[in-house]
């Protein structure tokens, strides 16, 4: 994936460098965090001209996945600037400083140092950790990653190793922002009360959400809203404890949800994933891919969520389906899932969980 570039700057003098970088970070030590700015799925990346040609391949190795809906969509638009526009940049809500100390500059090791402090700086050179992440560091619902390695080296190595649990760091902050912006405003809570006085489970829906088709015999309901087309289905399986659960056995009942309650979709074959999860406290089955519909032109991405409540002695699939024929995807499916994440069969609904301010990994 090739990242956006960031409109260049003449650079100006050594002492003009200076002024601005450490006039713009004077604020890290006070109390007051200004609100994030920027889009929502852009992540900025400030390095240094001598050092983004090592560090941007690894760094895009990190943060350039992508997402088949069908065309790939990144999940974060990756923007790469160079440290003298930090005080554009630094209220974005994803945001990273790297640095090597070799090769050696007057912009990047200046402006890490000024933001992690020479003591973290000179640990990560003796062989200490050489990755910082915090949230709401610079700005409130901020997530911030600083990287101040030896050389290129030090850096694969250590981006390697810890790439994985990174990239989630930020796709989790994502997911608390997106959260608190969808629930600002009005829910449907009269619509979410009836569906779990029928069904004993619950979602929060936002206001636009309708039931388009319900089907108790075959417990099932189907939620949607209007152009970009975004639907939620839930199905169970009563009486679900001699069930297999098995990821041969989770496609098929996929398959048949698509096919046969949500009338006529179908599951693309090939560009399938899964992953393992947890959502309060249940530990769930993510499948991902693509739909398409078997008569007409469309499709997009979808995901399910399964899981066992041996309370209810249930398993249940959460699915959701977005079509936006012509426009972006990635990010509202990720805002399907938020809604998904919010299911519940219990009285205490599900808590969001923040990264402690200055939590580092070791």
């Amino acid at each position: 994936m090739r990242s956006i570039q960031a409109r260049q700057m003449p650079i100006p003098g050594l002492l003009s460098i200076l002024v601005l970088i450490i006039g713009g970070v004077l604020f890290v030590g006070c109390d007051y965090k200004p609100p994030v700015m920027g889009q929502e799925d852009v992540l900025v990346i400030l390095v240094s001209d001598e050092d983004r040609p090592l560090l941007e391949p690894l760094l895009l190795n990190v943060f350039g996945r992508t997402m088949a809906t069908p065309a790939p969509e990144p999940y974060f638009k990756v923007m790469i600037a160079p440290p003298i526009d930090f005080e554009n940049y630094h209220h974005y809500k994803s945001l990273v400083i790297a640095s090597l100390s070799n090769p050696a500059d007057s912009t990047g090791d200046i402006l890490i140092r000024r933001i992690l402090g020479e003591e973290r700086v000179n640990e990560a050179m003796t062989g200490g950790n050489p990755i910082f992440i915090a949230s709401d560091f610079l700005a409130r619902g901020q997530l911030f990653m600083g990287l101040t390695a030896l050389d290129a080296i030090h850096a694969q190595k250590e981006l390697s190793r810890l790439g994985s649990w990174i990239i989630d760091q930020f796709e989790q902050q994502l997911r608390i922002r997106q959260h608190e912006a969808m629930y600002k405003g009005r829910e449907k809570r009269r619509l979410a009360a009836e569906l779990e006085d029928k069904y004993n489970w619950h979602l929060r829906l936002q206001r636009d959400y309708m039931v388009l088709h319900e089907y108790p015999e075959k417990n099932f309901v189907w939620l949607g809203r209007g152009f970009p087309f975004r639907w939620l289905a839930v199905h169970w399986i009563e009486q679900a404890e001699e069930v297999r659960i098995t990821p041969e056995w989770t496609w098929q009942q996929i398959e048949y949800i698509a096919d046969t309650l949500l009338e006529d979709i179908y599951i693309d074959s090939l560009l399938r994933s899964t992953e393992l999860g947890d959502q309060n406290g249940h530990t769930i089955f993510i499948a991902r891919g693509v739909w398409g519909h078997r008569h007409q032109v469309g499709g997009g991405p979808f995901f399910n969520y399964l899981f066992r409540d041996e309370d209810q002695n249930r398993i249940y699939f959460i699915m959701g389906v977005v079509f936006n024929p012509g426009g972006l995807k990635a990010l509202l499916i990720r805002q399907q899932e938020v809604i998904a994440r919010t299911f519940h069969t219990f009285k205490k609904p599900p808590q969001q969980k923040r990264i402690s301010q200055g939590q580092e990994i070791t």
